[in-house]
């Protein structure tokens, strides 16, 4: 259904502000409204359902500091909600990066995920700076060859500034969200094949099985693991999180975040050009049959999330919205 974002907005306030501030509610509200204005319909306002959803999190103390240095920061969010410890997170990396060049950002002791990396990442590049994130989930994700879950969905974002709109890129390394379950679920869809397995490693369709097994890795190989391994290193050992707790009861999601300045490297006004340039040459190469232009990652979701906001109106899930108590009246 469509709803209004105004009235959208309200809701997830009032429902957020049962166990955060207004400030606290406002910035997770934020990053809600974003993901399902853009059509990601697996890390929006899905996050407010299910067992564990955000409104319901207590945390167990506010986003401190660990460790603090003029290029890096580690963080501790308290198990707080990670849209609002990542966005902190991406605004300290914004703020060293412009100093210094260069900021290396760590979360962990976070609930939930962060959701989709691009809003991160975009928020950086409109600082003219080049964004780079890596996130590790509880596992839900096999190892190639292996058929228990070993890493979580993993994904990894990068965003650069360019003339026009930054370029951003944003992929789970697993072949689908595990929110992409939640939903299957919730609507009482089967999910596609080649997605998942089952307890026992045999290849399912079912969303409720594929929760009690494993995701697959985006292509199926040793090379989407291997990516998703090292998305686990990045955001677990390197920041005294976790990694691989399949064995434990702890469930953490941990995140890195860097911010690069071009200016280490050449002129902004050169990178951007050469950016602009880069991505031309790509638009303008010649398109295989049925295929009708080259789309640039994230290029679809700015143009949903714009119509969008045109519209003042957003289209959110019925089954999700009847979840919440959402109406359109």
């Amino acid at each position: 259904m469509k709803i209004p974002i105004d009235s959208l907005r309200a809701t997830l306030h009032q429902l957020l502000s049962v166990n955060f501030s207004p400030e606290q509610s406002e910035k997770i509200t934020e990053y809600l409204l974003w993901a399902d204005m853009s059509g990601n319909k697996t890390q929006g306002i899905i996050k407010m359902t299910g067992i564990g959803p955000l409104q319901n999190i207590v945390p167990e103390h506010e986003v401190s500091v660990l460790r603090d240095t003029k290029l890096s920061q580690l963080i501790d969010a308290g198990k707080n909600p990670a849209p609002l410890s990542a966005q902190i997170a991406t605004e300290v990396a914004i703020s060293k990066a412009k100093e210094h060049g260069f900021a290396i950002v760590g979360v962990k002791n976070t609930f939930s995920s962060n959701g989709a990396q691009a809003f991160y990442v975009e928020k950086i590049a409109k600082e003219n700076l080049i964004g780079i994130m890596c996130s590790r989930s509880p596992a839900s994700a096999a190892g190639f060859g292996t058929i228990d879950p070993i890493f979580g969905t993993n994904p990894i974002g990068f965003g650069f500034p360019t003339n026009d709109a930054p370029l951003v890129f944003d992929a789970a390394t697993s072949a689908m969200t595990f929110y992409g379950l939640v939903l299957a679920k919730a609507r009482g869809e089967q999910i596609p094949e080649n997605m998942a397995i089952d307890h026992d490693g045999n290849p399912t369709t079912d969303p409720t099985a594929a929760m009690s097994g494993a995701l697959l890795s985006f292509d199926r190989s040793y090379k989407g693991s291997g990516f998703a391994m090292v998305v686990e290193m990045m955001a677990g050992p390197l920041i005294g999180g976790a990694w691989v707790d399949n064995v434990s009861q702890t469930e953490e999601w941990g995140t890195v975040i860097m911010a690069i300045d071009p200016e280490l490297l050449v002129d902004i006004d050169e990178f951007k050009a050469n950016a602009s340039d880069l991505i031309a040459k790509v638009k303008s190469a010649r398109t295989a049959e049925g295929v009708e232009a080259v789309r640039l990652p994230g290029e679809n979701g700015r143009k949903l999330y714009e119509a969008a906001l045109a519209s003042g109106q957003v289209e959110i899930d019925d089954v999700i919205a009847k979840e919440l108590g959402i109406r359109n009246d």
